[in-house]
């Protein structure tokens, strides 16, 4: 398969792009040689601003090869800084374009985010906008990571209402990462109860400037794993008793948490429990054997630990 447009692209009328367009068409028959590709990037790179937004709207159904090239030669134009509003007229007239074919919407998609960080204000919100009112995941996920990293159109609250409708964890870290510490200590309970990952736990506790007793209560029975982990992160008193009860709670292997558990008791400086647990490991290892058969392994607070 070639990079040439479809039939139905509008024919160049500038001479000048044209006779540069058919020189990439021609290169784009090799693509698979190393020479080929080579003259396809250089070729590229003497397309002006205005030239390569034509050319990126003409091409976004080519081979994978060429389009890789125009995003390249796209960010490098965002990175020189001189051409933003160029690159502000291809996001509109990304946007505007109708969905048609399998590539476009992707493609469409790939292209906004390489050049999301060097457009303007308004032409990012329109890019947001378009993301948030897609409605579906891939959109979700493109939205936040965007929003995450823009100063000026972060909006911790959208974030975490986002949490609250999927409860995908990536809303809720971007939540935890950006959030004033009294706001999180706000949502902690609601995070507690409804999230399934500790470790979106740990780091809202380690960000809140108060825990509540309940919370903490909250936090030992439904991630008890991640619960050591907290009480070695802030010195929260644990004994011996209680720490022998998490291990025996949690489980090991790559879908458990236990060796969190023992992590944080290590980090305690707890060498009685750790000797209890070596007397006990044919036993503890047993345990886990059954638990891990019979799917009882708690999923949750692996990722915690440091």
């Amino acid at each position: 398969m070639t990079s040439r447009a479809a039939d139905d692209t509008p024919a160049i009328e500038d001479e000048t792009l044209a006779l540069k367009l058919g020189r990439i068409e021609a290169c784009s028959m090799h693509i698979r040689d190393d020479l080929g590709r080579n003259l396809l990037h250089a070729y590229v790179a003497c397309l002006s601003a205005a030239e390569l937004r034509t050319a990126t709207l003409r091409y976004l159904e080519a081979d994978q090869v060429l389009i890789r090239a125009l995003r390249t030669r796209l960010i490098r134009v965002g990175n020189d800084g001189g051409n933003t509003s160029e690159l502000d007229r291809l996001s509109a007239d990304l946007i505007a374009l109708p969905a048609r074919g399998r590539r476009i919407g992707p493609r469409t998609d790939s292209l906004l985010s390489a050049i999301y960080p060097f457009l303007s204000v308004e032409a990012r919100k329109a890019i947001l906008d378009r993301w948030f009112d897609r409605g579906n995941k891939a959109a979700a996920a493109r939205w936040l990571k965007a929003m995450a990293n823009d100063a000026l159109l972060l909006d911790v609250e959208l974030a975490w209402g986002e949490w609250q409708a999927s409860r995908d964890p990536l809303p809720a870290k971007i939540f935890i990462q950006h959030a004033a510490g009294t706001r999180i200590a706000e949502a902690l309970p609601e995070l507690i109860a409804h999230a399934a990952e500790g470790w979106l736990v740990s780091k809202a506790v380690l960000k809140a400037p108060t825990i509540s007793e309940e919370s903490w209560r909250s936090i030992r029975g439904k991630f008890p794993a991640t619960y050591t982990y907290l009480c070695a992160k802030l010195h929260r008193p644990l004994t011996e008793a209680e720490a022998l009860a998490i291990v025996e709670e949690t489980t090991g292997g790559p879908f458990g948490d236990r060796g969190l558990a023992i992590w944080s008791i290590g980090q305690m400086k707890m060498m009685g429990v750790l000797d209890e647990l070596s007397a006990r490991y044919d036993e503890l290892l047993k345990q886990e054997m059954e638990m891990f058969l019979h799917g009882s392994a708690p999923l949750h607070g692996a990722s915690d630990r440091d």
